[in-house]
């Protein structure tokens, strides 16, 4: 079952960067699922969680995230409750949102739930 909380926009589209990925581009190994490791990869890479740490300090706070593309409720996210988001804070929100039988990786299904809510272009 998707958790109740779904960060939205997260990959968006920002105005210098687009982000294209595809199912065979994030399973590095080949064995027709994606792991945290292989999806922290390559979401790192691309820089997302820097654009929206308006402040630079390394974390996202409360404020940053009600003002980036996100839904859900901080708290949620924010697994150990100091105020603020690192990145596999914000990360691993984003992928268990999505690991519909929470058994730790993403099958074809579970991406094209990622992909078609719009993460993805």
């Amino acid at each position: 079952m998707l958790k109740k909380l779904v960060l939205t926009g997260m990959l968006a589209l920002s105005a210098t960067t687009v982000f294209a990925a595809s199912f065979d581009q994030l399973d590095n190994n080949g064995d027709n699922t994606i792991t945290k490791d292989e999806y922290f990869g390559s979401i790192s890479d691309w820089g997302t969680y820097s654009d929206w740490d308006v402040n630079g300090d390394g974390l996202i706070d409360e404020s940053e995230f009600d003002d980036g593309p996100f839904d859900g409720t901080y708290t949620y996210y924010d697994y150990n409750n100091d105020g603020y988001l690192d990145s596999y804070e914000l990360y691993d929100g984003v992928y268990t949102s999505y690991d519909a039988n929470d058994d730790g990786i993403w099958n074809d299904n579970e991406w094209n739930m990622f992909n078609e809510a719009g993460f993805l272009n």
